[in-house]
């Protein structure tokens, strides 16, 4: 049953190849981060970035 496994995940992996990506903050679907940034009407400096599949904290 355990042999069967690594032959379950290498498919998976391959098909997935393309589409997920290492970044410098975890695992996400896009290579680079798309990122906001921006100040709003009181100077307040803003930054929204879209959402990584796999957050790696430091």
């Amino acid at each position: 049953m355990k042999a069967i496994k690594p032959f379950l995940l290498v498919p998976i992996l391959l098909l997935l190849q393309g589409c997920v990506y290492f970044n410098e903050e975890g695992l996400g679907s896009r290579k680079y981060r798309d990122c906001v940034e921006y100040y709003d009407a009181e100077g307040i400096y803003h930054c929204e970035c879209d959402d990584n599949l796999i957050t790696i904290s430091k």
